[in-house]
């Protein structure tokens, strides 16, 4: 279903997430194929094809990408830089390593995903990438510098991982809302959103654990609040050959957020010095409910769907 800009979808505050052709003819090739490795190596086969096909054709996209992929790789020998005058040469190296490598990871799946970046309003695919989606992407590369931040905290240096927080929450409220404000909602920011969120508060909360600032049931406890629709949507395609009709819910905005206040609340403690542990029950409770929460509302909404 098309809409204009100007109209809403039976009052939610977000479109729909219409169906993927493409993707659910080659589900059923798979299916008929009866899921051998012959079927398999057609279906990425398949993928490849078409990812590499609309990445040629689109040179305006194409550009787009290649822009913020070197604006990516500036920005990081730039903090590379700060590193090395903060921490040393070691460090810095190391640093410039993985943040290179995890950035080169998420442009290379940027690139073959192109043909997500279509606008759930108009349906038609946009001509750049758009600050809502290059906002979601560097959340991505958040979760690279959130270990670091977490590592530098372990030595007592707390304001690289208070910073990286801020980047995160900064790019997480200003790429919904700029979506919402521009109508550019895409099917890639739909689906990548709720995958970078993930990506990123498991990242923060094992390191966090790691270093001794968060239980490590925590730390376990937000791993699979996000791992689980993650394997449950996989699950769904492969067994229904059905693309899902993503969404944001309350519980599912709850949880996320119920997560954000506590990994953040507990590393500004420990970089003042506060007793966290004191309010520590009240954050973790506050988790454990609206991720109980979440996966109830997963589950419902998954089985609406079959």
């Amino acid at each position: 279903m098309i809409r204009r800009p100007t109209e809403t979808s039976n009052g939610k505050d977000e479109p729909d997430l219409p169906p993927n052709i493409f993707v659910i003819g080659l589900l059923h090739d798979l299916k008929r194929g009866g899921y051998s490795w012959q079927a398999w190596g057609a279906f990425w086969r398949a993928s490849w094809i078409r990812s590499m096909q609309i990445f040629g054709l689109n040179d305006e996209l194409r550009a787009s990408w290649l822009r913020f992929t070197v604006a990516g790789v500036i920005g990081i020998t730039l903090a590379g830089l700060a590193v090395f005058r903060v921490f040393g040469l070691t460090d810095a190296i190391w640093f410039l390593v993985t943040s290179l490598l995890g950035w080169g990871v998420l442009m290379f799946d940027l690139a073959l995903h192109l043909g997500l970046m279509v606008n759930l309003e108009s349906g038609e695919l946009q001509h750049s990438l758009g600050w809502p989606n290059r906002l979601t992407e560097l959340r991505g590369l958040a979760a690279v510098w959130v270990a670091w931040g977490a590592h530098w905290a372990s030595g007592g240096s707390y304001l690289p991982l208070v910073l990286v927080f801020g980047l995160a929450a900064f790019t997480d409220l200003l790429d919904g809302w700029l979506a919402r404000r521009r109508h550019a909602s895409t099917r890639w920011g739909r689906l990548y959103d709720p995958f970078m969120d993930g990506l990123f508060f498991s990242v923060a909360a094992i390191s966090l654990a790691v270093i001794g600032i968060l239980p490590q049931w925590l730390a376990a406890l937000v791993t699979l609040r996000y791992a689980f629709p993650i394997v449950g949507g996989i699950t769904f395609l492969l067994i229904r050959r059905r693309t899902l009709r993503v969404r944001h819910t309350p519980w599912g905005r709850a949880s996320s957020a119920g997560i954000a206040l506590t990994v953040f609340a507990a590393a500004v403690a420990a970089a003042l010095g506060l007793p966290f542990h004191i309010i520590a029950p009240v954050f973790y409770a506050v988790v454990g409910i609206t991720a109980l929460g979440a996966f109830v509302t997963i589950l419902v909404k998954g089985i609406e769907q079959i």
